[in-house]
């Protein structure tokens, strides 16, 4: 086990107050269906991420957009940033919607992106994947990148687009 890994698995045993040398078969088997389960959403986690970009904390989007936490709830309610949920129920926030330079802002076009895709019934993985996608309509750029280079008409036409057919 590396040493980081052991640190945290060592840190964990002694904040819980459970002797390692204490510990028993079925208790392992216990561990070891837990660590099963953690690595597997980190795997997830990670695939996900190699596709859309990093996902942030309720504290790093705080930071790097430099808001208060009503003015992050608002941005969220008024689909200038999207908000990800995770099965484990921990929530996220997509980093691509936001500017590249801070302090860190929405995308021109992502609310109107968003708002178009508000009329399909559809989770929020699904929409950060779209704008995360290739698009042949868009000469092969993702959505995410035309709504970078400014085509942000183009962007939103498409959403509705693939929104409606989501709908139908």
């Amino acid at each position: 086990m590396s040493t980081p890994l052991k640190k945290v698995v060592d840190d964990q045993l002694e904040a819980s107050g459970m002797a390692a040398e204490r510990l028993d078969a079925a208790d392992a088997q216990y561990i070891k269906a837990g660590v099963e389960k953690v690595l597997s959403n980190l795997k997830a986690r990670r695939a996900w991420e190699d596709h859309i970009g990093p996902v942030l904390t309720h504290s790093q989007i705080l930071e790097i957009a430099e808001w208060s936490k009503q003015a992050l709830s608002q941005a969220v309610q008024n689909r200038r940033v999207l908000r990800l949920h995770a099965e484990d129920g921990s929530v996220g926030y997509w980093s691509g919607g936001l500017t590249d330079t801070a302090p860190h802002r929405p995308l021109l076009g992502l609310k109107e992106t968003l708002t178009a895709w508000g009329a399909a019934d559809v989770e929020e993985w699904t929409v950060v994947s779209w704008l995360s996608t290739k698009q042949p309509e868009l000469d092969g750029r993702t959505p995410r990148q035309a709504l970078i280079d400014g085509d942000w008409t183009e962007v939103v036409t498409l959403a509705r687009q693939a929104a409606g057919r989501l709908t139908s």
